[in-house]
């Protein structure tokens, strides 16, 4: 695999438009091409234009996805934040199944449950999305979490609880075809802060807790998952970094100490904590040096932004290796691509 065809393996990006038809889609989707990328993110709002972006209705989603297939590759990973309730792109007001929160399915019987994850895992393996970036293991530590516990998305504040229920959702979505990514490591649910707003610093808080439920679902499943870093500031692992786009973090902790050896996804980079902070391009290439193996764009974010970003990325990576700054991009590319591909059940 050449250099351009690894590091566009390396990349996930949000598009624009609902079909081929339209030409903000179709410009997408030839900048992506262009750059050998093989990863999409939908959504179904757009944050911009304050209409929908990607998903109208089942029909017109699989018939988008087997086209955004046919343009960019069968090895195309498509991949959507469907973790039920208040994160959900797919709705049931759209013509989707109807879904419930991680705090409502904690409550279920096992038997509910395991039905329940079946359903929707098999729902994304019809439309043709084989990546959800769920589930959320943070707990509910803090009860007034703006952006985890307010929103229901943890499945309780106790680590067995959180374990047993990610554990059904991750094993229901494998035996679909679709692989989970667990997020946000090492745990954002002892903050009060959204990282959609800026950098969480969870020095001071219980963190160590969630961690420990990372490190039982990484011992339990290994590399059939994915993990997500959050752009959260840890000052006793990393004094200037969040963890997405940290060495400390990455090929250190999650790597090094708690043995992880599947791909390393990280939060969309177009979030203000990062934002605020970075460049686009540096970000990205901070994030893969770091360990990360998949970047996410979702180019989705309040606020203007200059044209084209991929380009941009995409040639950050490419000058970081030229110059030297990487200099062992391309092999950590490649073993990226590994990862990835154990993911995605290619290999």
């Amino acid at each position: 695999m050449s250099l351009p065809e690894l590091i566009g393996s390396s990349l996930i990006f949000g598009i624009r438009g609902c079909t081929m038809n339209e030409d903000i889609a179709r410009a997408d989707v030839e900048s992506l091409k262009g750059l050998h990328v093989k990863g999409v993110i939908l959504f179904d709002h757009d944050i911009e234009g304050n209409h929908h972006r990607n998903i109208i209705n089942p029909q017109q989603l699989e018939r988008f996805i087997a086209d955004l297939r046919h343009e960019l590759g069968e090895d195309l990973i498509v991949a959507i934040d469907q973790e039920g309730g208040q994160v959900s792109r797919l709705s049931h007001e759209r013509g989707f199944l109807e879904s419930v929160s991680a705090a409502e399915f904690a409550s279920w019987e096992q038997i509910d449950q395991e039905q329940y994850a079946t359903r929707h895992a098999k729902q994304l393996r019809s439309l043709g999305i084989d990546l959800n970036l769920a589930p959320c293991v943070d707990l509910a530590i803090e009860e007034h979490s703006p952006i985890i516990a307010e929103k229901e998305r943890a499945f309780g504040a106790a680590h067995d609880i959180a374990v047993r229920c990610a554990s059904i959702i991750i094993r229901k979505h494998r035996e679909a075809g679709v692989a989970c990514c667990i997020k946000h490591y090492p745990g954002h649910g002892s903050s009060l802060i959204d990282t959609h707003q800026g950098l969480c610093d969870i020095t001071d808080t219980h963190t160590r807790s969630e961690q420990r439920v990372f490190e039982t679902l990484i011992e339990r499943f290994g590399d059939s998952i994915g993990v997500m870093p959050g752009h959260l500031i840890h000052r006793a692992v990393d004094q200037r970094l969040p963890a997405s786009l940290s060495s400390a973090h990455l090929s250190g902790t999650l790597r090094g100490i708690l043995g992880f050896g599947g791909a390393i996804i990280s939060d969309s980079l177009d979030m203000r904590a990062i934002r605020d902070q970075f460049g686009e391009g540096d970000a990205a290439t901070t994030a893969l040096i770091a360990g990360c193996d998949l970047v996410i764009d979702g180019f989705n974010a309040p606020g203007f932004r200059e044209p084209c970003g991929y380009v941009r990325i995409f040639n950050a990576i490419s000058d970081a290796i030229g110059s030297g700054r990487w200099s062992d991009g391309e092999r950590s590319l490649t073993h990226s691509r590994s990862r990835i591909d154990r993911l995605m059940g290619r290999s």
